[in-house]
């Protein structure tokens, strides 16, 4: 009688998102806690192509340092809506005062995504909060439908502000079918000419044909 023993090796599957939903519920969590709620001013949700922003009023405490508050270092005595946030924590939207922007961080970082971008200004009247795709989700799907050589030529001509913006206009043209300069500027929020040049610059490298002339001129993918 001979006996065998095996080694059984289970395969292990990494699982990655374009967007970690425990950052995503933290950062609007974190929107409706902070929010000043005799402002009428609503919380809002913008979605684009690569990334989406949660707008609140006000911003931050003007005595909260930024970079500290960017990397998830403030620890706050004071809160604007203590009561809201008891009921968060007991309903497990939150976790404990002062720890959203750790919690945000964590969960990109464990996501492979890049980290969020917080914007205010001078007097703290708002707060933007950004949160970028993961690498190689819209980019990649975009690549499948343009064609390798495309993207390649998006990769050498253009820098990489330029292409960004390529994908945006690439987009509204996978669902629109044509676009102006002017509808380019508005959905880019750049001016006319900014936008009237990118996509000059993508005809001429073969992304783009158009038809018409200079105020009527129409872009189409190629």
């Amino acid at each position: 009688m001979v006996s065998h023993s095996f080694l059984l090796l289970e395969a292990k599957a990494e699982r990655y998102f374009n967007y970690p939903y425990n950052a995503l519920e933290e950062a609007l969590v974190n929107a409706e806690f902070h929010k000043l709620y005799r402002d009428p001013e609503p919380v809002e949700i913008r979605i684009y192509l690569n990334y989406i922003q949660i707008i609140n009023y006000p911003g931050p405490y003007r005595w909260i340092d930024m970079d500290k508050f960017a990397a998830g270092k403030v620890r706050a005595r004071k809160y604007r809506n203590r009561r809201i946030g008891e009921f968060l924590k007991d309903l497990d939207l939150s976790e404990k005062q002062s720890t959203g922007i750790t919690k945000i961080l964590r969960e990109l970082q464990k996501n492979g995504s890049p980290e969020p971008e917080f914007e205010t200004d001078e007097d703290r009247t708002y707060l933007i909060t950004t949160i970028r795709c993961r690498e190689g989700f819209a980019h990649g799907r975009m690549g499948e439908s343009m064609g390798e050589s495309k993207v390649e030529i998006l990769s050498e001509h253009m820098s990489k502000l330029e292409q960004k913006r390529m994908y945006v206009i690439i987009e509204y043209l996978h669902q629109n079918g044509k676009i102006r300069s002017n509808t380019a500027a508005e959905l880019l929020n750049v001016q006319v000419k900014t936008a009237g040049a990118l996509l000059r610059k993508a005809e001429k490298f073969g992304i783009l044909i158009s038809d018409g002339k200079t105020k009527s001129k129409v872009y189409f993918l190629k």
